[in-house]
């Protein structure tokens, strides 16, 4: 077999891999581990566990990872260059070979846009966008920003669910689904999510079985607006006409409507691709350009 390129799409729930065989130009393998890798919301030795995952299968199904020449990461969080180089040196210790690491929306930028104006939109556990020219709006993180992010979302359901206890919100049946997807009996129980390791994607995981109810609609429309705001002065600023949307809040159908409505004077397209397996089918051309 010929030498083979190790790509890795580490998100705030899941992390996708795959294995490209460097002579064809053949994806050979792909799996998804069912853990995030958000440098913001895991721990070293959380990483260390996805890593060791992933390491395993490979192993399990070709016997020895020697032949592995290449590893590329796009993960969230990467956007800090004192997170991303402990990840990357994670990662060399554990492959002993060559590691390119790219924040998640770094990538896309380099896959999606290269040289032409546009700008690339992620709304997936948390929210930022960025220009070709590289100008950035948004990404700051669960505590300061995030907005129309899954987190973000679901917090703020979460704070409604808490004042509807407290008797100063109306019911909604979204709190139902809240209670039954974390299964708490009691409404208190809710609050050990914020003693978990990994609360920020453990909350951000409700986005995906949210029912489409009042609260959640007026919720959503809240967040959209506000990010699209940014969204809509970053391409004011640098006269941008193109919008690329990506990340899994896009894959809810009335958030997805929502932020295109928001910006219905711009050509918006969802882009439905697989970072991972692009990442590894373009590793050279990653290589090659400066991050």
């Amino acid at each position: 077999m010929s030498k083979l390129v190790l790509s890795i799409d580490g998100g705030g729930t899941t992390t996708k891999f795959c294995l490209l065989e460097s002579q064809n130009n053949k994806i050979v393998y792909e799996s998804i581990v069912e853990y995030g890798l958000n440098l913001t919301a895991t721990t070293i030795k959380q990483q260390l566990i996805v890593l060791n995952e992933i390491k395993n299968r490979i192993n399990h199904f070709f016997e020895t990872q020697n032949d592995i020449s290449t590893v590329i990461c796009s993960v969230s969080g990467a956007g800090n260059e004192k997170r991303k180089k402990n990840f990357e040196n994670l990662v060399k210790a554990l492959f002993k070979v060559h590691v390119i690491v790219l924040s998640d929306i770094e990538a896309l930028r380099l896959l999606l846009l290269r040289e032409k104006p546009g700008i690339i939109v992620i709304c997936g556990t948390g929210s930022i966008a960025i220009s070709n020219r590289g100008t950035r709006v948004g990404g700051w993180g669960h505590l300061f920003g995030d907005e129309a992010g899954a987190f973000r979302i679901v917090l703020e359901i979460i704070e409604r669910y808490c004042d509807y206890i407290d008797g100063i919100h109306d019911y909604d049946p979204v709190f139902d689904s809240l209670k039954f997807f974390y299964g708490f009996s009691s409404p208190y129980e809710l609050t050990n999510l914020q003693l978990r390791k990994d609360f920020k994607s453990k909350i951000a995981s409700f986005a995906s079985s949210i029912p489409l109810t009042d609260l959640t609609k007026h919720v959503i429309e809240s967040q959209v607006n506000r990010f699209t705001l940014k969204v809509r002065q970053l391409a004011k600023k640098e006269n941008i006409k193109d919008i690329y949307l990506f990340g899994g809040m896009f894959k809810n159908e009335y958030f997805k409507n929502t932020f295109q409505q928001k910006l219905e004077d711009f050509n918006t397209e969802v882009v439905d691709k697989k970072l991972h397996v692009e990442l590894a089918l373009n590793v050279k051309f990653c290589a090659e350009e400066p991050h």
